[in-house]
């Protein structure tokens, strides 16, 4: 999807309302990081949504965009979960990774995955950390204009759950994780979340798949037992990406 049809995607989305979801709306965002790259993504809430709502922060896979948490019939559900965050009264944001949606360049993000394979990582872990490093400068600005607010939950799927990982072990703003299925990239070890998890020392919730193209049992569990405080974990018999039924089950632990 090209940068105009993201960005008029994103302009029909400001407008829209559902059935479920009446009253909602959603504000594009774009400023400059410190070094010039151009952030995108939106921020998304209710007219119920308290000034001092909590926070849900929510980052996307690779080859994808903020639009994952907000376009329907996607294979992941990531509009199922964001539907249920703003029931929940939570404030929704989301950014494009750098590489991604309207941040997107002339090489693919997945071309920086197969020359990390090849042992040159530099440009996929420079994606890694920028990008965390523009949502931290995203949580200076809303926490400024929010500053009542006292829960930020962290979100994230795929290469979004390692960025997760990495964010919440980094940013003690950061109240709550939810990581869907982090891959392992051992390969990138500056940036694999086993090297944050002993940092990370808040309630996590953590979902792995027995099939998972991307990281293994074995690594699932050295990531567990490398936690600074034992995630909450549920396992699926699937390959990466999680049945529907994984929304039931964020949706429980938050209810918690």
């Amino acid at each position: 999807m090209n940068k105009l049809k993201i960005l008029g995607l994103l302009m029909a989305l400001a407008t829209a309302t559902t059935a479920s979801l009446a009253g909602t709306y959603v504000q594009q965002v774009g400023f400059d990081a410190p070094d010039g790259n151009r952030i995108t993504g939106f921020v998304y809430q209710s007219a119920e949504t308290k000034k001092d709502a909590p926070l849900a922060v929510l980052m996307h896979g690779l080859m994808g965009s903020s639009l994952y948490w907000l376009a329907g019939d996607n294979l992941m559900q990531g509009d199922d979960v964001t539907a249920s965050l703003i029931e929940r009264g939570y404030r929704v944001v989301a950014l494009d990774a750098r590489a991604h949606g309207a941040r997107s360049v002339d090489k693919k993000p997945i071309e920086y995955v197969k020359s990390a394979r090849k042992g040159d990582s530099l440009a996929y872990e420079a994606m890694i950390t920028t990008t965390v490093s523009d949502y931290q400068v995203f949580l200076d600005r809303l926490l400024k204009k929010y500053k009542k607010t006292e829960q930020v939950l962290v979100v994230g799927y795929s290469m979004g759950a390692q960025m997760g990982a990495l964010l919440a072990a980094q940013d003690k703003r950061v109240t709550h994780l939810v990581t869907m299925v982090p891959p392992a990239v051992r390969n990138v070890p500056a940036v694999s979340p086993i090297k944050f998890a002993p940092d990370i020392t808040i309630p996590w919730l953590l979902l792995t798949a027995t099939k998972d193209e991307y990281s293994s049992d074995k690594q699932n569990a050295e990531l567990i037992a490398a936690a600074g405080m034992r995630p909450d974990t549920h396992t699926f018999d699937s390959r990466h990406v999680l049945p529907e039924a994984y929304v039931d089950v964020v949706d429980a632990w938050l209810d918690k």
